[in-house]
């Protein structure tokens, strides 16, 4: 019998990054970009690129560094063996499930604010989650060919929300195109970056299952000028509409827009629909960080408990753990606007610009990876 290919390949990979991006970017993106940059956020958005760009590179230095079938918390146990190692992992598991737990209560509050006013979030975040611990329980690769399959969904909806936000755009709400501040525009940078960053590291949990080949830097490069491209596009199409001031203080403005948009003269209120697409990248993003988590959980209890966190309740534990972040960390609107805004941006930076790479140099400076 031939053996499966359970490998990611080089389209599947970048698929994968760009469905997982969509979430961080609606949320984050258009509000945080205007209040820093104001009608200048699509501009900060292009020039985001070139940090993004080098922090690819050396996205893909460290992905050569990886052996047969290893992922990223495999290397962090290999270039920091024994105690801090441990440590390290057990922060990283940590920060995983918060992070599944927020994106839980976040895809929550959009259906509460965009469709169901009113309802429990507990029942969205149960929902979700067992929804992505059964995906858990998969090869990463199955998540790759779910992204794939959802792409031509979450892709074209986007485009077709971007062309009917065209008749709503006012030209003074985006004009001058020069920013106000030089400030202003590093500000508006910050979230662009943000996003795009956690978008390259995210993936790096499943390259034990990536080709060699697909970590190619010049073709992976284009995937990413798409992602920058998109950031722009859906900040025009925001601040056009309601302009920088409005935008920056709308929670879901990309939503807000979709609300007040009429679809081939007949088809209004399709809120609804978008929202339900875009359970499909938090669902990804959810099951792909429970699955880091037992693997980071597994190699930080060392090799007499690994067995206990192999096993397959550790998952059910892990999606537990998440939800429970996802119901006390956030009981009200203010705090989960304080995480979206603050915490989490600034957590995922710290994680993508200073943990792990610090980890990965430190391993490579010893001759362990």
């Amino acid at each position: 019998m031939m053996k499966q290919d359970r490998t990611i390949s080089e389209n599947q990979l970048a698929v994968t990054a760009f469905v997982l991006m969509l979430s961080p970017a609606l949320r984050l993106f258009p509000s945080a970009a205007a209040e820093y940059a104001g009608h200048s956020a699509p501009l900060a958005a292009l020039l985001a690129f070139f940090p993004a760009a080098l922090y690819l590179f050396l996205v893909c230095r460290a992905a050569a560094l990886r052996r047969e079938g290893e992922g990223l918390c495999a290397m962090i146990a290999r270039a920091l063996p024994g105690r801090f190692g441990r440590m390290a992992l057990g922060i990283l598991c940590l920060w995983l499930l918060a992070y599944a737990g927020f994106v839980l209560r976040s895809g929550a509050d959009r259906f509460i604010i965009a469709v169901y006013p009113g309802a429990p979030v507990g029942f969205f975040v149960l929902t979700m989650a067992a929804a992505a611990l059964s995906a858990a329980f998969a090869p990463y690769r199955d998540a790759a060919r779910t992204a794939k399959l959802v792409f031509p969904a979450v892709g074209g909806v986007l485009a077709l929300v971007l062309v009917f936000s065209l008749g709503k755009l006012h030209a003074d709400n985006l004009l001058p195109l020069m920013p106000e501040s030089a400030a202003g525009l590093l500000g508006g940078m910050l979230p662009g970056l943000d996003v795009l960053v956690w978008t390259m590291c995210a993936p790096l949990f499943a390259l034990g299952e990536v080709k060699k080949e697909s970590c190619s830097y010049p073709r992976l490069l284009g995937a990413l000028a798409a992602g920058c491209a998109v950031l722009a596009l859906m900040s025009t199409a925001v601040i056009g509409s309601f302009g920088a001031a409005l935008s920056s203080s709308l929670s879901w403005p990309f939503f807000s827009l979709v609300r007040n948009l009429v679809f081939f003269r007949s088809v209004e209120r399709a809120e609804a629909l978008v929202v339900a697409l875009w359970v499909f990248p938090d669902f990804l993003i959810v099951s792909l960080f429970l699955r880091a988590a037992r693997e980071a959980l597994a190699l930080s209890l060392g090799r007499r408990l690994q067995s206990l966190a192999d096993a397959r309740a550790a998952l059910p534990l892990c999606a537990a753990a998440a939800c429970v972040f996802a119901m006390l960390a956030a009981p009200d609107a203010a705090a989960l606007s304080l995480l979206s805004q603050t915490v989490i941006p600034a957590a995922n930076l710290f994680f993508a610009l200073v943990f792990l790479p610090l980890i990965l140099l430190t391993g490579k400076r010893k001759g362990r990876l």
